[in-house]
């Protein structure tokens, strides 16, 4: 048996992130919010900021690749 709350995260949905050399990325994430970077050629990014509704907000990625977005801001 688990426990339910009403604390659910709300779904933000973005389509670009922001590096630590603020470039601006398009990306997505998969069915298991990994973050993915939208180009078809490989490159490593540090991702520290997202585009989310227009306004920039911090984020992060974890060592499973999923992003964590602060929409409190």
């Amino acid at each position: 048996m688990g426990w339910f709350t009403r604390d659910e995260p709300e779904e933000v949905v973005f389509d670009e992130v922001i590096d630590t050399d603020d470039t601006i990325w398009p990306a997505f994430t998969d069915d298991d919010g990994v973050l993915w970077i939208d180009v078809d050629y490989d490159v490593e990014v540090t991702v520290n900021r997202a585009i989310v509704d227009g306004q920039i907000r911090g984020a992060e990625v974890d060592e499973h690749g999923r992003i964590w977005i602060d929409y409190d801001d």
